[in-house]
């Protein structure tokens, strides 16, 4: 919300507080404020009246005007279309500077003579969608000519935008604001008091609530109003609060909603077309045109306010087109309200209508205002509408106005806050929170007031205590606990792989969990799982959880992908999630060219260099050797997708993406593995054992074998330990090649291993011998042979 300190200063003197100080206390002790600005930055601009306004000789559309600015009268060129003589008007004297830099200086155009600028309120440094001026801005005709414009038109003002969070919904306006500074610099608090005078006058509207979505509906029937532009006051606070002046009814609704954080809404008492004002829920596909035009279709979830035929208003959202105020309004119904939070917030979503309004009853509001916000309006329309109001005001309040009570001990508070308070120095916070307690020993009964509905529980409190009293004024101690600090296993485990996946050249990524209905099944072996979807979702695309990671890094690698990035290997530790509860995932994407250390080689990624990088996942974490069976996974690759198994442990599986599937997103020749992380973890070796450095030297031998291309080389792998003794250390696979030289249907695969004795020297001839027994046993299993 935008805080304009002159404002704020109505309620609570912040004249002898700086701007910085009270920037740097409200955002250390309340919320965070993100800037303070001036609302104009013009200097030397002053009231000016325009004398007479002659075409220009030599330029059709100047004028040529004879401005008296209160010391002396001075000729400026202007070519507004809208200047003419007699005319209140801003004028910056020569010497003044304007927003942007832009300086004014006596000049001369079209060989005439200009000493200043006769401004508009864009030239000020009000955004255009604050008014809608085609021209010069002309000020009112009693205006003093010569005062300070800024000064007239309430511009000399310094603006504080201030991030609210949810859970402070009285920090949606003014008084709220007013309260929390009272409390920071212990200063006095003055609210204003409406005093209007009502007459003895029949309100002919009757409130009817047919709906449990409404607690409170109170109408006020208002006459004899004349529709003006509202006071320079009010438009500039309107202004510095992010609000475009409409005219003095309209606005006074806005001033009031900022003021009080209760949102008011006139209708046209004639355009209305009845005397009966109901407050229904909407019917299935009902039709309604809202003010900015829009035809809308509801849902039997909305909240209406009707003339008992059809709907006037979306309640608590937006008001309708067809009871508009309009400029020859003359009598009105003021609407103050209490709608359900949660309805209004499904509808504002819903409809994509976000406004002051609906952010306000979304937050929930202050019961306490309701009544109260209808008579400042009133107050302030018989002022500046010259209106009538009527002491008969209509109104179904059916809500319980109960204040809740919350109780503390002081042994607790400082418990919890490591404080030495003393009952004097909360009693004084307390006072300067406007909070009303009883005292019964040590413990401090509380009467929340209904302005502060985020105060639930006694936490809450000590939170609102510390805070007013400092977090910094707390003495600086070291936690007092005999537990240690230290990761799991399961933590140990997850850091280590990550660090493993580093190490192997991916990079790790975090995305979204939630996508698209639509996308959640695209990359899960799991289509049957119980998905979790939102019930209120930001936008369709982000309205379930994801089943894997890997709809994400597929995202990822074409937003890298169309920015040129090559060489894609990403991975994420994300969730599964399910109706079930969460299961913990890691997700391996690789494409593009990889650079392979072990080689040092640099090849084009496939389903090998994946296999690879899980296997040194394997040999990290000394699991059971891995099998890989194929497996059909809708929009995966038929022939280059597997189940990755530990014995008859399925722990994941791995993949091409179906070239057809990749094509959506511009890739190609994508590989992706999607492992159960909690599955792998149980399979690795708990305990290590260490073994003494080997004193001899180990030895290698390379097999190149022919064999049938249908045969896995697990399965030769395996053959092999089966078929050597304990000297044999490991066997994998280094190479795999088809091509010249190599019948179809058949493969070359090549074969390292590494032999070790830790008794004595190893001998050739028992490396010959062994790898002898070897290459019979393979080609009796497996037709395999020498190449």
């Amino acid at each position: 919300m935008k805080v304009s300190l002159n404002w704020l200063n109505d309620y609570v003197d912040v004249k002898h507080i700086t701007p910085e100080t009270l920037k740097d206390r409200f955002t250390i002790q309340s919320q965070e404020v993100e800037s303070l600005s001036v609302l104009s930055t013009a200097k030397n601009i002053v009231v000016g009246h325009t004398i007479t306004c002659e075409p220009h000789q030599d330029a059709d559309k100047l004028q040529v005007c004879s401005v008296d600015v209160g010391t002396e009268t001075l000729q400026i060129i202007c070519g507004a279309p809208n200047v003419k003589a007699d005319q209140k008007v801003v004028v910056a004297l020569p010497g003044a500077v304007l927003p942007g830099d832009f300086k004014i200086k006596k000049t001369k155009i079209r060989g005439v003579d200009s000493s200043g600028m006769i401004c508009s309120l864009k030239e000020l440094g009000i955004d255009e969608k604050y008014h809608q001026e085609a021209g010069i801005h002309v000020l009112p005709s009693d205006t003093e000519v010569g005062r300070d414009a800024k000064d007239v038109l309430g511009f000399e003002d310094m603006i504080m935008d201030v991030d609210g969070k949810p859970d402070r919904p009285d920090l949606l306006s003014m008084f709220g604001f007013a309260y929390d500074v009272k409390a920071l610099f212990d200063l006095d608090i003055n609210l204003p008091t409406p005093a209007f005078k009502s007459v003895e006058m029949q309100n002919p509207f009757k409130i009817t609530i047919n709906t449990k979505q409404c607690g409170a509906y109170y109408g006020a029937y208002i006459k004899d109003v004349v529709i003006k532009p509202s006071p320079l006051w009010m438009k500039a606070r309107l202004i510095a609060a992010g609000i475009r002046p409409i005219n003095n009814v309209v606005d006074i609704t806005n001033y009031v909603m900022l003021e009080t954080g209760q949102p008011l809404h006139a209708f046209d008492a004639t355009r209305i077309g009845t005397t009966n004002v109901v407050v229904r829920q909407a019917h299935q596909n009902e039709t309604f045109t809202t003010l900015d035009e829009v035809k809308r279709t509801l849902s039997d979830d909305d909240i209406v306010i009707t003339n008992g035929e059809k709907p006037i208003a979306l309640a608590g959202v937006m008001g309708g087109l067809d009871s508009e105020v309009e400029s020859n309004t003359d009598a009105i119904l003021l609407e103050s309200a209490a709608f359900d939070p949660i309805n209004v917030r499904r509808t504002s979503t819903r409809l994509d209508l976000k406004s002051e309004s609906s952010t306000r009853f979304e937050k929930g509001i202050d019961k306490a205002m309701t009544e109260y916000a209808l008579k400042r309006a009133c107050d302030l329309l018989t002022t500046y509408a010259h209106a009538t109001v009527s002491n008969d005001v209509a109104y179904v309040d059916n809500r319980p106005f109960d204040q809740s009570k919350i109780s503390l001990s002081l042994t607790k508070l400082n418990s919890v806050l490591g404080s030495t308070l003393n009952l004097k120095d909360v009693k004084d916070i307390l006072r300067r929170l406007d909070f009303d307690y009883t005292l019964t020993d040590e413990t401090f009964t509380l009467t929340i007031p209904t302005r502060r509905p985020d105060m639930e529980t006694y936490q809450d409190l000590i939170e609102e205590i510390g805070r007013i009293f400092d977090y910094n004024n707390l003495e600086n101690t070291l936690p007092k606990t005999i537990a240690q600090g230290g990761l799991s296993d399961y933590q140990f485990f997850k850091r280590s792989l990550r660090r493993t996946l580093t190490g192997l050249g991916l990079n790790e990524t975090i995305t979204y969990s939630l996508i698209a209905k639509q996308k959640v099944y695209d990359l899960t072996i799991d289509k049957q799982a119980n998905i979790v979807s939102l019930h209120n979702p930001l936008s369709e695309i982000h309205s379930t959880l994801i089943l894997s990671p890997l709809n994400g890094l597929v995202e990822a690698a074409a937003y890298n992908t169309a920015r040129r990035q090559a060489d894609v290997h990403m991975f994420e530790v994300s969730k599964k999630y399910t109706n079930e509860g969460e299961e913990d995932r890691l997700a391996i994407l690789m494409t593009g060219p990889y650079r392979n250390h072990y080689w040092q080689t640099t090849q084009k990624t496939n389903f090998f260099t994946l296999k690879g990088v899980i296997e040194a996942l394997k040999e990290k974490f000394n699991t059971p050797a891995l099998t890989y069976e194929t497996i059909h996974i809708d929009n995966y690759h038929p022939h280059q997708t597997a189940l990755i198994k530990a014995g008859d442990v399925e722990i994941g599986h791995i993949g091409k993406l179906h070239p057809q599937y990749a094509d959506r997103y511009d890739l190609e020749d994508v590989f992706v593995a999607d492992i159960n992380l909690e599955t792998f973890y149980a399979l690795k070796e708990k305990e290590y054992t260490y073994e003494k450095v080997l004193k001899f030297p180990s030895m290698s031998r390379d097999i190149a074998l022919v064999l049938d291309e249908s045969i896995p080389a697990g399965d030769i792998i395996s053959s092999i330990y089966e078929h050597s003794t304990a000297i044999l250390k490991n066997a994998y696979v280094f190479d795999v090649y088809q091509g010249e030289h190599i019948e179809t249907s058949k493969k070359s695969l090549a074969i390292r291993m590494r032999f070790e004795d830790k008794t004595g020297t190893l001998k050739t001839s028992t490396i010959d011998e062994m790898v002898k027994n070897i290459l019979e046993a393979l080609k009796k299993e497996h037709q395999a042979v020498l190449r």
